[in-house]
């Protein structure tokens, strides 16, 4: 039979071609000095958008907005929490050399392009926040945003995405909400991968020793979680997505019959803070799914605390700690320490009443580096313990 569309078959097979040859193009990438030491997570954060190219208007603003809004806006959020140094985006720019990164080149080969330039920040983790559009036979087409983490190192990948409404793109406080949101689901993933990573990193930097200074309680020795010993197990899947996970969301909200909790940062000698930090927040989020308390948000907690002229992490007394709560209306308090014995990390937290200044719970484990999956698998029980379900 003769063929009756040779010029559109040639079109097909040019554009064939060049995609060809533009997915095996190299993107030059810049060096620059290596930052100072830090046992904080180095985030390169990175906005995208999706690969269909919609208009302007489908989205409510040009892809150079879109970057510029998320940048702003997802290295200030990535500061409150603690854990990480943003990559400032001179630094970024100094790397790419003023060229602008599409979906294509970002995403081939797993990410690829994204973790050579996460290398060349030094960087252990890429932030990718990405806006997508899918057709949708009902309502036409859905906006989607997407979080993905990335480990430079070996590549693996943390992501939770949601739909995201015109109503929602156009308010400020609706679209931090929603990231809020997928971080916290996509942290309940990457949690291990960010602690092991943590660990290796407080290790390597160099401290001057000194004997950590443990909680001093009366606690029932029932309630004391020990660690057992460690069982190496498989390792994390490449890819892991939270289904059907219900948000971590801590309300400041009163909710009838729950005592209002404040649950404080880990203690801990410089070096190991943002392990500290890690723990802390799975420990919050442990306490949150017993759905027994009101929790006290952290951004509240900071700003109660800056107004009181103190800093969350290095609260050492508990008179101190106790009139913070009293000034958020709680009814009780949660503080604790990570403090380091040889090569051995001890953890230790109690839950206090903020009128009697009783201890209420009381709980340790330990565990070595190696051992965080096994850790974190003990910190349910511990949230238990502290709650006082658990003799």
């Amino acid at each position: 039979m003769k063929n009756t569309h040779p010029k559109q078959i040639v079109t097909i097979l040019s554009l064939i071609y060049l995609f060809i040859l533009a997915s095996c193009a190299n993107i030059p990438l810049k060096t620059i000095p290596p930052p100072l030491p830090t046992t904080k997570l180095r985030v390169y954060v990175q906005p995208i958008t999706g690969p269909f190219p919609y208009s302007t208007g489908t989205w409510g603003m040009s892809h150079k907005e879109y970057v510029e809004k998320n940048m702003r806006g997802v290295e200030s959020f990535l500061k409150k929490i603690g854990i990480y140094e943003v990559v400032p985006g001179n630094e970024v720019e100094e790397v790419l050399g003023g060229q602008e990164l599409k979906y294509w080149e970002m995403e081939r080969n797993g990410w690829r392009l994204a973790r050579d330039i996460g290398k060349a920040l030094y960087a252990e983790y890429a932030f990718i926040v990405e806006r997508s559009l899918d057709s949708n036979k009902i309502s036409g087409t859905n906006l989607y945003i997407t979080i993905i983490m990335i480990n430079i190192d070996t590549g693996k990948r943390f992501e939770a995405r949601a739909i995201m409404w015109p109503s929602d793109a156009e308010n400020s406080e609706r679209r931090t909400a929603i990231i809020t949101e997928l971080y916290r689901n996509v942290f309940s993933s990457i949690k291990q991968d960010m602690l092991e990573t943590a660990v290796r990193k407080s290790e390597r930097v160099k401290m001057t020793p000194s004997e950590p200074k443990m909680i001093t309680a009366a606690p029932d020795p029932k309630a004391l979680t020990q660690a057992p010993t460690p069982e190496i197990k498989s390792k994390m899947p490449e890819i892991l997505k939270p289904v059907g996970q219900a948000p971590l969301i801590y309300s400041g909200k009163n909710v009838a019959g729950m005592e209002r909790l404040v649950i404080y940062d880990l203690e801990a000698p410089e070096n190991y803070k943002t392990v500290a930090l890690i723990l802390t927040e799975v420990l919050r989020e442990e306490i949150f799914r017993l759905n027994r308390f009101t929790l006290v948000t952290r951004e509240t907690l900071k700003q109660i605390l800056n107004e009181m002229t103190l800093q969350q992490t290095g609260l050492i007394d508990e008179k101190q700690a106790v009139k913070a709560g009293k000034g958020l209306a709680a009814n009780q308090i949660i503080t604790g320490k990570l403090g380091m014995l040889g090569k051995t990390y001890i953890l230790q937290a109690k839950r206090i009443d903020v009128e009697t200044f009783a201890t209420l719970g009381f709980a340790s484990t330990k565990f070595v580096q190696g051992q965080e999956e096994d850790v974190l698998s003990r910190l349910p029980d511990l949230a238990k313990s502290l709650a006082g379900l658990q003799q």
